[in-house]
């Protein structure tokens, strides 16, 4: 009976802690591996618990998708690859609070003997890949990047299978670099890595994300997460193979062995740390670059803001505080604070104020811990280390952690590294190294923490303890001592302020200082909360702090000497500058007779310089006025060709026509009426058509010059009719999306135009030897203020080094015999001059039923104004 009451009532217990907790999930993106240890680390650690969190970690499972899963508030964080990015675009409302890799850890690989040792020979192979791996823009771009042409590559459903490569049933599989090298390497296979980061593609991946609805509700849960899960992978990190023990014992659902686990917290730790990066960072020009990748690959659909993408402070610049901390905050409004009293300008007292760089810093805490500081007064730094382990004051803001002190107090990470440098007489050299003034002897505040590091560290030279800066001084002034070791700052503020002529810097030493804020050993809560906010300080704000006072300013006496030597100085200056005014004086009399001189020369050269600018605009317009017949003549030529033979089987359908019922009269001497009757109707309709195309020539030939009123659609079509018997012979499939627009305009001149590009388009087919399938886009849409024509193709683009002279005249790229080269700058001229509007041309790289083509593409816009009927 009392045992039922006793686990009835550490059930009770158990059930009211639990409540205290913030019950979050986390969906897995695999299965259970090193991939996760920081998160397995945080909950076995009790990490997340002392952020107030209770983490229910969920399983993956195949079928699974866990963006989709936080979006729809299935589960509450995930972890996400790279196309977190595409997953925005569709509008899914996920946001990132870090990327735990700042490289892909997802690899190509090929076995040594299958003669694929670059990406070239990828060509017709097959390549094994998740859906999700073949998506990742950092995989397309490495194959892109070497011109592979995607329809000629064979992807394959991936098996997860690593045995698949090994027995040849693909010929390169995607996969991770922590893991199938090593199971390779195990049993003796010689692979290749293709790696994205080894061709330039460097992309983050492993995003911790959440619900954009979950950051706004509870901002606190969503950053004690992520504190708790970085202080987890800080600690699997530092620990990789108690970290492995753990998962091989507890999370091992893939029955890995502990060796493999270790191989890959080894290789998953540098894809952290890639490039000395902070656990978790990302970058927004990263993030940026990343973006505009997928987007110049044709992968978004419509534009989205990526700095969105992640969550780069939540407003606040406070830290989070557990329940624990919170209260301590509550409970003790005034924290007693001793300082280092008399170093400018890190730490002194100005007036009863606590000022210099350390107090900034301290300002910077109390603001993010929401704890307010009382100063407690002493007259040396011996004199605050003795209050702190009295209990005079809780906390000291700035001293070295160094182990005689970690007895009583306990230290913060750093916030602030102090060089040393040696202060000597102005006659002193400038030394790289102090162990060469061993017969010097050198001046050490007694009581900082560097002087026995110091002797330790050059056990042969001099060093003399003395009771202050001023002390130092004075030694070196009686020639008592050489030199003085102190803080960089503090010693240049010494010489400045004091204007010690005769002293200088001499050299900069090979020693730091770090500088930690001490805590008493009896308040842990208060050592926690300071940890925290000084971990929370960001580069900004140090630099900041640095830039103030390095710019500060010293006042000194008024110098006579100094204002004697500044007057000789001014009345010689004047007296040059007189000197001169009188020789310019000299200079302009007889420049001015020259000049005017010179202006009656420039007038009459600028009266025959008009007349030679008129005769010029004159021969300027005559040549345009040539160029656009010579334009007019080489599009009515290729229109005379298409015209011919839109003839030829018309005319065949008249004359057989004709023919047959001559031939009928003449041996049957009578004709059937039903057979007179359907061969007249067929050639009429048949002579009709052929009218209709030549008032499509003449309209062409002989354009009304007026402005008139056409569709769009009707005059695209118009163009098309010209041209169908030569893209049905050459397999040139035209594809439409044309919006129904009515414009008032000149048509012909618009027929011209897309004659041109589109005879642009089937020639760059013939030319390229295009294999495949060959397509025209044409599209016109009604945008807000103009309307866009785009013409594009799938015949490769135009070379890189001619695309910007396309619209010059006389440029062509094809035989002399085909080609003037006037037909695009006519286009342009006809665009500019005529219809106010613009043109352009540029090669794109597009997606059109799920494969990628490469082309040139023809954008014109012209002006709505008012103009525009919609239909």
């Amino acid at each position: 009976m009392l045992l039922r009451v006793f686990f009835v009532l550490l059930l009770s217990l158990s059930t009211l802690f639990s409540k205290d907790l913030r019950r979050v999930s986390l969906q897995l993106s695999w299965f259970d591996q090193f991939q996760f240890a920081g998160y397995y680390i945080a909950k076995e650690k009790g990490f997340y618990k002392n952020y107030g969190l209770d983490v229910d970690i969920k399983p993956f499972k195949f079928g699974i998708n866990v963006v989709d899963d936080v979006n729809s508030k299935k589960a509450d964080f995930s972890i996400a690859r790279e196309t977190l990015i595409l997953d925005r675009v569709e509008g899914k409302n996920v946001v990132a609070l870090y990327a735990l890799f700042q490289n892909s850890p997802l690899i190509l690989l090929s076995l040594k003997n299958s003669g694929i040792n670059n990406i070239e020979d990828f060509k017709n192979k097959r390549i094994m890949t998740t859906i999700d791996d073949a998506s990742e823009v950092s995989i397309k771009a490495m194959l892109l990047s070497r011109n592979l042409d995607f329809s000629k590559l064979d992807f394959i459903k991936h098996s997860h299978n690593i045995m698949d490569l090994v027995n040849n049933k693909t010929d390169v599989i995607s996969a991770y670099i922590s893991k199938t090298p090593y199971d390779l390497k195990k049993i003796g296979v010689d692979f290749n890595i293709f790696a994205p980061k080894d061709y330039g593609f460097d992309m983050y991946s492993d995003f911790l994300i959440t619900n954009d609805d979950f950051v706004k509700s509870d901002i606190y849960s969503v950053r004690a997460f992520k504190e708790a899960s970085l202080k987890g992978w800080e600690y699997a990190f530092s620990h990789i193979e108690e970290s492995a023990k753990l998962i091989y014992e507890k999370y091992n659902t893939q029955n890995l062995s502990l060796e493999a686990l270790i191989y890959e917290g080894e290789k998953l730790k540098e894809l952290a740390y890639h490039g000395n990066n902070k656990l978790g960072d990302i970058k927004l020009d990263k993030i940026q670059r990343i973006y505009d990748l997928y987007n110049v690959m044709g992968l978004v659909s419509h534009k989205i803001d990526p700095h969105k993408l992640y969550l780069n402070g939540d407003g606040s610049s406070q830290i989070y505080l557990n329940r624990k901390e919170s209260n301590f905050v509550n409970k003790n409004q005034k924290i007693k604070m001793c300082i280092i009293p008399n170093i400018k300008p890190y730490s002194f007292v100005d007036d009863g104020t606590f000022s210099g760089i350390v107090a900034d810093y301290m300002n910077l805490v109390a603001k993010k811990s929401s704890l307010k500081f009382e100063l407690i007064n002493t007259m040396t730094f011996k004199d605050s280390l003795e209050y702190l382990k009295e209990g005079k004051c809780d906390i000291l803001s700035a001293a070295e952690n160094i182990k005689s002190r970690e007895e009583f107090f306990n230290f913060t990470k750093p916030y602030i590294n102090v060089s040393l440098v040696l202060i000597t007489k102005n006659s002193g050299s400038f030394i790289d190294d102090l162990s060469i003034l061993k017969d010097k002897k050198i001046g050490i505040y007694k009581h900082y923490s560097f002087n026995k590091k110091l002797r330790e560290n050059y056990p042969e030279n001099g060093f003399v303890d003395v009771d202050s800066i001023d002390d130092a001084i004075n030694r070196i002034n009686r020639d008592e001592i050489y030199g003085y070791v102190d803080l960089i700052l503090s010693s240049w503020n010494k010489i400045v302020e004091k204007e010690f002529g005769n002293l200088k810097i001499s050299a900069k030493l090979n020693l730091n200082t770090p500088l930690s804020i001490a805590v008493k050993k009896e308040e842990p809560t208060l050592y926690a909360i300071l940890e925290k906010a000084v971990g929370s300080i960001s580069k900004k704000e140090r630099e900041e702090i640095f830039r103030k006072w390095q710019n500060v300013e010293y006042k000194k006496e008024f110098d006579y000497d100094l204002l004697w030597k500044f007057l000789i100085i001014f009345v010689l200056i004047v007296s040059v500058i007189v000197y001169k005014q009188r020789l310019l004086k000299n200079m302009n009399d007889t420049l001015k007779e020259k000049v005017e001189e010179k202006t009656k020369e420039l007038k009459q050269i600028n009266q025959e310089l008009e007349q030679r600018v008129k005769k010029e605009v004159e021969a300027n317009l005559k040549k345009d006025s040539i160029l656009s017949r010579q334009a007019k003549f080489a599009a009515m030529g290729e229109m005379i060709q298409n015209i011919a033979h839109q003839w030829r089987q018309p005319l065949s359908i008249i004359s057989t026509g004709a023919s047959g019922l001559k031939l009928e009269k003449e041996l049957n001497g009578d004709i059937d009426d039903k057979l007179f009757d359907d061969t007249l109707s067929r050639i009429i309709d048949t002579t009709s058509h052929l009218s209709n195309t030549i008032d499509d020539f003449m309209y062409f030939f002989k354009p009304n010059k007026n402005k008139s009123k056409f569709k769009i659609e009707e005059t695209i079509d118009k163009t098309l009719s010209l041209f169908n018997d030569h893209l049905n012979k050459r397999k040139i499939n035209i594809i439409k999306d044309i919006n129904s627009v009515t414009i008032k305009g000149y048509e012909s001149e618009l027929i011209q135009i897309l004659i041109n590009i589109i005879n642009n388009s089937k020639d760059a087919f013939a030319q390229e030897k295009t294999e495949g399938e060959m397509y025209i886009f044409i599209s016109a849409k009604n945008l807000e203020k103009a309307i866009l024509i785009e013409v594009r193709d799938n015949a490769g683009g135009i070379k890189e080094e001619i695309i910007d002279k396309i619209f010059e005249p006389y440029f062509t790229t094809k035989h002399q015999y085909h080609g003037t080269g006037i037909g695009l700058y006519m286009c342009k001229q006809i665009i500019d001059k005529h219809m106010h509007g613009s043109i352009e041309g540029k090669n794109i790289t597009y997606k059109y039923n799920n494969k990628v083509y490469k082309g040139a593409s023809f954008i014109i816009y012209l002006e709505k104004e008012q103009n525009i009927e919609k239909k």
